[in-house]
Order: structure tokens, then sequence, then C-alpha cells
């Protein structure tokens, strides 16, 4: 059973947490700490990391966090959430935007660009599709920023254990049990999933979830390849309504991850076998 702490705190830890000095000046503020207050505002610039790990209590640090990350923008951001998702999706369909929906892969812009270009169509008619799809993308960035943040916000409000990051850092949302995890929001189990598991793929990903989490690691772009724990959220119906996902996040467990092993073929190195820790939290009608 993994100890629900972080025990032992590096400055590198303690960074990733409060994200800054302003944050890790707050924080101590919040410990009440005599030496702090007597502190030359120089000194605590020099050496807050230091006195950030000297004073660090798990129990107490916790509930702290929890209090600043409740006065971040980013959570009152997030549980305003559920209106801002429903207005989105109300002016993509007054927009006639049809089916929510990436009109090309993440990243592949150029290359659908150039598809369009080929085509046998006037230049005209070249322009409206590009820009029809370029609304769609911004529309469907921000969607999904937006629907992850009230995700994100859910699932810390779900277990007392969550550490939070303070600020937003690239392969870090939470500390759950000492653990760094980050959350990632997938629309679907991969592809290559529902090839080889055919036309009962989400029978069969229900069943067993932690084979969706090896699929998703797997099938990885190779330039954001990362083992680290993740916190998996994945769709396996497009169209869950707002006001259920609440309900569904209720309804799992988030305290002990489970460890899975998975192969990934490098483009240099060739296929490496990983062990990791993840969360799976699978959304379904």
């Amino acid at each position: 059973m993994m100890e629900h702490r972080i025990s032992y705190l590096t400055e590198d830890l303690a960074k990733k947490i409060l994200g800054n000095k302003n944050n890790a000046t707050e924080y101590l503020r919040c410990l009440n700490i005599p030496e702090f207050s007597t502190l030359k505002n120089f000194q605590l610039q020099n050496e807050i990391w230091k006195f950030v790990v000297k004073y660090w209590d798990y129990e107490k640090s916790k509930n702290i966090i929890r209090d600043l990350f409740r006065k971040t923008e980013k959570f009152v951001r997030g549980k305003d959430s559920a209106n801002s998702i429903q207005l989105l999706l109300t002016e993509w369909n007054k927009q006639q935007l049809g089916k929510v929906e990436w009109p090309c892969s993440q990243g592949a812009f150029d290359d659908f660009v150039q598809k369009i270009n080929n085509q046998n169509i006037s230049s005209l008619e070249k322009d409206e599709k590009v820009k029809l799809a370029a609304v769609k993308y911004r529309r469907l960035k921000e969607l999904n920023t937006v629907r992850n943040d009230y995700l994100e916000t859910l699932i810390f409000e779900k277990n007392e254990n969550i550490v939070p990051t303070l600020n937003h850092r690239r392969g870090v949302d939470f500390f759950i049990n000492g653990i760094s995890f980050d959350q990632k929001v997938s629309k679907s189990p991969t592809n290559e999933f529902k090839r080889d598991f055919g036309e009962h793929w989400k029978n069969f990903a229900k069943q067993n979830p932690l084979k969706v989490a090896e699929y998703l690691y797997q099938y990885q772009d190779e330039g954001r390849f990362d083992a680290s724990p993740r916190l998996y959220v994945v769709y396996l119906d497009e169209d869950i309504p707002v006001f259920e996902l609440k309900n569904k996040i209720d309804s799992v467990n988030i305290s002990q991850p489970q460890e899975i092993s998975f192969s990934y073929k490098h483009k240099n190195t060739g296929l490496k076998q990983y062990k990791t820790l993840c969360f799976m939290i699978l959304l379904s009608q």
C-alpha cells in the first residue's frame, strides 16, 4: 500500500507544486512560521525554496495548497466550465459547423491544406473548405481546454488527498499519494484499439480498462512520448451531456493507481519495454 503523503520534499518538487516564488511566499505565510516573519525580502527571495523544504509538513501543506488552489483563476474557471461548455456547444451549432470533431489530426493542418490544394475544385471552394476547417479547429481547441479544466476540477474535488499544482507545469497536474500525474483526455481509446477488438471494442474496453491505458501509451506520438504516470479520461461515447460528467467522475475510484506495462517502438532506438502507474476513467453512455 502506497503512503498517502509526500513525506520527503526536494526543491525541485516544491517548485513543481507551488510554481513560483509568489505562491511559495503565500504558502509560507499560511504556515505561520515565526522565523519567516522576521526575514528581510532579499533573504526570502534568495532562500525561499529552502524554507519550503525545511518546514514541509504533508498534512498541513496539503490543506494549505488545496485552499490556495481554490483561489486560482484556473479553479474559478473550472467551476464555471459546465456553463461555458454548454455555451460553446450552442455557438458551434449556431455556426452550423456540423459534427463536433477535428477537421484533421492535431498538428497536421499543413498536410490538410495541401490535400485541399490538390483537389480538382476552384480556388474559392478551396478557401471555403480551409476557412471552415480553421474555425472548427480553433473552436474545438477552446472547447477541449474548457472541458479539460472542468474535468480537472471535478477530479480535484473528488479526492481530498489530491495535491494540485498551482501553476501549470507540462507533464504534472496533480500529486496523488505523493506521485505526480499528468491528466490526459482522449476522445477515443485509439483507432488501433478499435481495429484490434472489432465491433465489440467498447464492451472490451469497459471490462479491460488497463488495456485501454496500454494502447494509449503504446500509440502516443513519438514527439510527445512520455512513460510518466498519467490520469487518463477516455470517451467511449462522444456525445456525453455536460451534466453527466460530474456523475461519471463521482462514480469512479481515484485513490490507488494501477501499474501497467507497455512496449513502444521508437524510431531511432527500436522497441523498448516500460512500466508506469495510471488511473483510467472511461466515460460512456
